[in-house]
């Protein structure tokens, strides 16, 4: 699977600030609701302090209340807001409110305790209360105020959306930023690939790192990797000119020592000669293949025109499919010979049609050739292009015309593949360089 350097930058970055984000986030609302339910409780504590501040003893060490806290709500039924004062667990004294019902206030206890229940009417509470001893009391009396948990929450719930939402716009503001950081990063690397692949077109001959140490190293080092591959290359081209040049004398002295009339003799060394040829010229044209162009639609044109000559005697048709004009960055000398091996095997297995199309546009060049023959069995296709290789000995040939094709596209850096075509026959799918200088 394919692996994104921006991506991982990305995401190294935003990731530990979304879960620094969040911890935070966790942090805040659990400090706020702290202190939401504590500011609750001390409203809750004051009304129990006011509870406290209007009871009285009577002479029997019952307690009775001179002064009610002052609250409406205590008065009107199960309104969520109670009080109660109870001894011994049973209720003495309630708030209105309550009416028959009663105070789940939890364990005694002479501090001031908070705690949640559920009132008589099912709804959720938040309960103060505090055991006191009153003087000439029977006992110690459990004091417990009451009011609804409701608003508490809705006030908690409302700060943790207003609390992670700031946390999402937070995190997708530090996503866009990191986003332009990333992208302004990356773009040496980007233009860096751009000069790379100039000089894979042959628009260059090495690259620069501009005023980045960090990518100087690695700019020295291509432009090094270049060199050597282009005294590597080099040499190889001088020792296959210098090889081929060896071989034309001993060729020239065969020519002279066999009998004229062993013509079957004379062609096979006919056609070594036009290989020596052939490796000849390419070795003095790769100097110049830098800058090489010629139009392909002008060569394929050319090239349809001889072979409908050449096979006039068969009903079969050479179309070319083509824009007007098409550069490409090859000598013409190459591409007619590419093109006429790949032309010609398609017109000897075809059964009345041969295709040639190429496509409009700017950029590298793509060429299709195809042929309604009997095509190649998937093995054959796997094998197509080995040297001597012929998959029908009835026709006439050397079966290294694929071969030539091949290495002639590969010294350009393009493409050769072939493939089925529908409905039968074969195709050849070219991909070759764009002229220097095209967009």
């Amino acid at each position: 699977m394919s692996r994104s350097l921006r991506a991982r930058l990305l995401w190294s970055a935003l990731l530990p600030l979304a879960l620094l984000a969040a911890a935070g986030a966790c942090g805040l609302q659990w400090a706020f609701a702290g202190a939401v339910e504590r500011g609750y409780d001390e409203r809750l504590a004051a009304k129990l302090d006011a509870l406290v501040a209007g009871l009285d003893i009577e002479a029997d060490g019952r307690p009775s209340l001179q002064r009610a806290p002052d609250e409406a709500a205590f008065a009107q039924v199960r309104s969520g807001w109670y009080w109660q004062v109870a001894q011994d667990g049973q209720p003495l004294l309630r708030s209105r409110s309550l009416w028959d019902a009663a105070l789940e206030a939890g364990p005694a206890d002479t501090a001031l305790r908070a705690s949640d229940a559920i009132g008589p009417g099912g709804e959720a509470l938040r309960v103060v209360g505090r055991r006191v001893l009153l003087p000439g009391a029977a006992g110690p009396l459990d004091l417990a105020v009451a009011g609804p948990r409701a608003g508490l929450d809705a006030e908690i719930a409302r700060l943790g959306r207003l609390l992670w939402g700031g946390v999402a716009g937070l995190v997708l503001l530090a996503a866009a930023g990191l986003a332009v950081q990333v992208q302004l990063g990356l773009a040496p690397l980007r233009r860096l690939g751009a000069q790379v692949a100039a000089v894979r077109r042959g628009e260059a001959d090495g690259v620069e790192a501009g005023r980045l140490r960090e990518l100087a190293a690695l700019a020295d080092e291509l432009n090094g990797l270049l060199r050597q591959n282009g005294r590597l290359a080099e040499h190889g081209r001088k020792r296959a000119g210098d090889l081929a040049h060896a071989l034309k004398t001993p060729l020239a002295l065969l020519r002279t020592r066999i009998d004229p009339s062993d013509g079957e003799l004379r062609e096979a060394l006919d056609r070594i000669g036009a290989v020596v040829d052939r490796h000849l010229a390419a070795a003095s044209a790769d100097a110049r293949r830098a800058h090489a162009r010629c139009d392909a639609v002008a060569e394929a044109r050319q090239l349809l025109g001889m072979f409908a000559r050449l096979h006039s005697g068969r009903p079969l048709q050479l179309r070319l499919d083509a824009p007007e004009r098409r550069a490409v960055g090859m000598e013409a000398s190459d591409l007619h010979e590419l093109l006429g091996n790949l032309v010609d095997n398609a017109c000897r297995a075809a059964h009345s049609q041969v295709r040639l199309a190429i496509e409009p546009g700017a950029g590298p060049l793509r060429l299709c050739i195809e042929d309604d023959g009997p095509g190649l069995a998937d093995a054959q296709l796997a094998q197509l292009g080995q040297r001597g290789l012929r998959f029908d000995e009835r026709l006439p040939g050397t079966g290294l015309g694929v071969a030539i094709s091949r290495d002639i596209v590969d010294s350009y850096g393009g493409r050769l593949d072939f493939e089925h075509r529908p409905g039968g026959g074969l195709r050849a799918v070219l991909e070759l360089p764009a002229a220097p200088g095209a967009a």
